[in-house]
């Protein structure tokens, strides 16, 4: 899986849920103009960074188990946050009762199926 572009982290035993992360994101993408003051910002920047890093973690585990990639995202390229959140918005009310991570898959697996 190839570098994803997102933000800072949490613990995984605090994962938010993907339903959760979007409710929370719905007012900073209302008003972009403010979003960095908004105090929700830093955590769900905190929150998507830590699925990152964990997919990214999961991904490595995964080469060297010489398991199949969850994605198989380009080499070079990024996705961006209003990407993210568009895939998560596309997810089925089902998935957006996942973990923030499990959903990020799923949005990744999507768009770049291997």
């Amino acid at each position: 899986m190839g570098a994803l572009s997102l933000a800072a982290a949490t613990s995984a035993s605090a994962a938010m849920t993907v339903g959760t992360f979007l409710a929370k994101a719905a007012p900073l993408r209302a008003n972009p103009f403010t979003a960095l003051t908004n105090p929700d910002y830093q955590v769900l920047k905190a929150e998507a960074d830590a699925a990152t890093r964990e997919l990214r973690a999961e991904g490595a585990a995964r080469q060297a188990a010489g398991k199949p990639p969850i994605a198989c995202m380009p080499d070079g390229e990024k996705i961006g946050i209003l990407q993210m959140l568009g895939g998560l918005d596309a997810l089925s009310p089902a998935d957006k009762k996942l973990p923030l991570k499990q959903g990020y898959a799923k949005v990744l697996s999507r768009t770049y199926p291997c």
